[in-house]
This record gives C-alpha cells, sequence and structure tokens, in this order.
C-alpha cells in the first residue's frame, strides 16, 4: 500500500527552533502550493514553536521525533525516506543544516534553499569550527551537484555557494507580506520615528545603531536639536539587556523601546509611525527590508544584506558597506534624506513579491504538476 504522502512534496527543515524569516518563507510557499492545489508537507524532526499556528491555512507539519543525536536524526530521516517509497516529488531543504542531513541520509537529487551559507552563520572562527565547516561543505556540495537545484535570494548568496559548495545556484528574489494599496507618503512632523525588525542577536548590530545616534547627539548641532526623535526595537532575544543598559549608558534610554515579540496588528501600528527602517546586519536576504519599503519607508541597510542588490540605485535605501566606522555617516545620510524627504521626488524601486518568489521555487524544483 502506497505511503501516504508519497505523493506531497516534502519540505525538510530539521528542527523549527522559532519563527524567523527562513520559516516564515516555508509558510509563503506552503501558501503558494495550497491555492494551487498542489499537495505537500513539511518534515521536521521537532516542532518547538507549532508553526502551524502562524500560517493562514491548513499546514501538515510532519515530526519525526528521533532521540537525540545527529546519528539517531539522520537515521529517522533515511527510515522516512525508505518508508515513503517511490515518489514523483523531490526533497525541497531549506538551508544548510537540512542539506547536510540530507546528504548524509543518503537522499540525491533534492533541491535546497540556501538562506545562509558557512560564512554568514557565525560561530566558526576557531581553526577546530572552520575544519567542522569545511568538513560539512564537502558533505553539501556532493548533495547538491546530485542534480537538483539550489536556490538563494541574491548575488552574494550565489557567490558564496558558488566558493563553498561548486554550484551555480538560481536566484529567487524573495518579497515582502504584500500591503495593500499603494505606499504610503510619511512626511515628517514633529518627531522622526525610526524602526528596527529582527532577533536580538550580535549578528543584527543594534549597537551599532546605538552608539551612532549617541554620536549623531554630540555633533555642533544635536540631532535632537533638528527634530525629536524615537527608536523603536522589536524582537526578543538575550541582547535586550544588555542594549538597554548602553542606551541608559549614553543617555537615550528615553529615546530607545524595547517591545519584544508584537502580534501582527501591534507591528503593522510601529510601521505606520516609521519613517526609517534599520538593517544594518549582514545577512543572506533581509525581508524586513522589502516590507519596510513596500509600506513606503526608507530604509538604511548593508551591501552584505542580499537586498542591496535591487536598492544600490535609489534614494529610498542607504547602502552601509564595510564596517562599524562607516555607520555614522550612512545614519546621518539617511537621516537628512528623510528630513528632507528627497525619496518621495523619486518612483519606489521595483520590488519582488513572496508570490512571485513562490511560484519561482516551486518552478524550479518541478513541483507544479
Amino acid at each position: 500500500m502506497p505511503h501516504p504522502l508519497a505523493d506531497s512534496r516534502p519540505i525538510l527543515i530539521t528542527e523549527i527552533e522559532g519563527f524567523g524569516g527562513a520559516e516564515r518563507s516555508l509558510l509563503a510557499l506552503s501558501h503558494w502550493l495550497h491555492r494551487q492545489g498542489l499537495a505537500h508537507y513539511l518534515l521536521t524532526y521537532v516542532d518547538h514553536c507549532n508553526i502551524a499556528q502562524y500560517a493562514t491555512h491548513p499546514v501538515t507539519v510532519l515530526e519525526l521525533k528521533p532521540r537525540r543525536g545527529a546519528i539517531n536524526k539522520i537515521a529517522s530521516l533515511r527510515e522516512h525516506y525508505s518508508e515513503r517509497g517511490s515518489s514523483p516529488w523531490q526533497l525541497l531543504a531549506s538551508g544548510y543544516q537540512p542539506a547536510l542531513h540530507a546528504t548524509l541520509a543518503g537522499l540525491r537529487g533534492f533541491h535546497c534553499l540556501m538562506h545562509d551559507t558557512a560564512s554568514l552563520l557565525g560561530g566558526h572562527r576557531s581553526l577546530k569550527s572552520r575544519l567542522r565547516f569545511g568538513v560539512s561543505n564537502l558533505i553539501i556540495g556532493h548533495g547538491l551537484r546530485s542534480g537538483g537545484n539550489t536556490i538563494v535570494t541574491s548575488e552574494f548568496l550565489r557567490l558564496e555557494c558558488r566558493r563553498d559548495f561548486g554550484v551555480d545556484a538560481e536566484i529567487a528574489r524573495m518579497g515582502g507580506l504584500a500591503c495593500e494599496g499603494s505606499p504610503r507618503i510619511r512626511p515628517l512632523n514633529r518627531e522622526l520615528r525610526m524602526l528596527s525588525v529582527c532577533r536580538i542577536e550580535n549578528n543584527k548590530r543594534l549597537d551599532w545603531i546605538l552608539r551612532s545616534l549617541a554620536e549623531l547627539e554630540k555633533a555642533p548641532v544635536a540631532l535632537s536639536a533638528r527634530v525629536d526623535w524615537r527608536l523603536d526595537l522589536v524582537g526578543k532575544g538575550q541582547l535586550i539587556p544588555s542594549l538597554k543598559e548602553m542606551a541608559a549608558t549614553l543617555g537615550m534610554a528615553s529615546r530607545v523601546h524595547f517591545h519584544g515579540f508584537l502580534s501582527d496588528d501591534a507591528l503593522d501600528a510601529l510601521y505606520e509611525q516609521a519613517h526609517l527602517f534599520l538593517m544594518p546586519a549582514i545577512q543572506g536576504y533581509g525581508i524586513p527590508a522589502i516590507e519596510a519599503l513596500q509600506r513606503g519607508i526608507p530604509v538604511l541597510l548593508h551591501r552584505e544584506s542580499g537586498v542591496s542588490d535591487i536598492l544600490m540605485e535609489t534614494p529610498w535605501a542607504t547602502v552601509l558597506d564595510g564596517g562599524e566606522s562607516n555607520m555614522l555617516a550612512a545614519m546621518a545620510s539617511a537621516i537628512d534624506k528623510v528630513i528632507e524627504g528627497r525619496h518621495h521626488s523619486v518612483a519606489q524601486p521595483q520590488l519582488p513579491t513572496e508570490y512571485g518568489w513562490a511560484e519561482r521555487v516551486a518552478g524550479l524544483c518541478n513541483w507544479k504538476g
């Protein structure tokens, strides 16, 4: 008797730790497949966050629930595929570890959404860690070159995949959540509202933002003398206490507001009040920048955020390159553009959409039917 999921398209995310950008992109793909009537399921070892609660459509999640340890996890994946039997649909691995485990489980011809490569994952500065990632890259490269497509969101990640895995990846640019209507013009009146939405972690460089704002307060004409300002930080993370302490030490505690995790409605309310979105982290893509622009909010972002590929030639974006020493000038430029309203006189760049991204990914996976 055929396995009940043999005719479903499998999407592997090894462990669902929390609801971040990668998880959201998978739900966007799942939603597109659902609308097309194409059977699929999320395959995972453990779903720690109940990912289905974040979906607006029915989602099938299969938890393998293996015993602890990589060997047991990979064995459970191999067993599932043995039980699943013959199927016309190849697996889509979502990320670095799923690609590694799929290869070690003996799967071949699978596709991969490579959200981040080893250089973006952090924590591999020691010789031991570099060697570990080097071996993992060799294994993953073997799996990625076995017949499926590797799919990335940016030129930066495409170059990384060529270097790390020896594959030429396909680019599918991700969009943000669809916003109804045209972007709203946000003239600056009494207060400049700045917003950042991310996990509160070291690699997001929120400390760069705080120190740059503190330097702007020390300028011959302080920023607060030019315009009243406020910074809203949305997201959970272990750095919140230390960043609150930093804001207090820099004399900005009354201007910097930490909101933690917010509901969609509460987050929308902050977006509606914002004049500038801040995203200085290096990351594979950067969906929040797209969502801010869709709402009519200009952005400051790093050149090594993949989404900067399409934002280099517009006053709607201030693109920071290099290290923290360049952050102050970028922050000052972004704020000046908002105060002067320079971006309002120029049409927004054409932005990708979630729907278009999901359709392209499904096509690259040969999943359309």
